[in-house]
């Protein structure tokens, strides 16, 4: 997992995520709404970058090649994140991204190039502990039916 190239963008825009609910038609007409997390996903981000060198972009490409295409999850630098003021009033700091679309370029005069990306938050996976409890039950069989101690 590569983290994204250190490359500040241009512009950076941002769409809030969704959270986790599903609504359901209720038997009286009404509907009744789960919460299945408390954790927003989905996040949007694009960035672009203004007048890279030819080398500046072979590393977003590089990367998204990399990452096979949207397949692989990475972190973003903290220079993806440059002029924010803290990037975790927006996410987690756990979030990863992967890529949303193919990056854009625009070649513009004198070898400088314009890249967009369009990336995508993924939840971050976190492993499940054991709390401890566990139940067993025995169950015998005498003369067809079934018991429990």
């Amino acid at each position: 997992m590569a983290t994204f190239p250190a490359l500040e963008p241009a512009t950076r825009r941002y769409s809030m995520g969704v959270f986790p609910v599903t609504e359901e038609k209720g038997f009286g007409g009404g509907s009744v709404r789960f919460r299945h997390g408390t954790t927003a996903y989905s996040h949007n981000l694009e960035l672009s970058f203004a007048a890279l060198t030819q080398a500046q972009a072979k590393l977003l490409r590089d990367h998204y090649r990399e990452q096979q295409g949207g397949y692989i999850a990475f972190p973003l630098s903290t220079e993806a994140w440059a002029g924010h003021t803290s990037f975790t009033d927006l996410v987690p700091t756990s979030t990863h991204w992967r890529y949303a679309a193919q990056p854009q370029e625009d070649h513009l005069s004198a070898g400088y190039v314009n890249v967009s990306i369009s990336l995508i938050s993924v939840p971050a996976v976190v492993a499940a502990a054991s709390s401890g409890l566990a139940s067993t039950v025995t169950a015998t069989l005498a003369g067809g039916t079934a018991s429990s101690p």
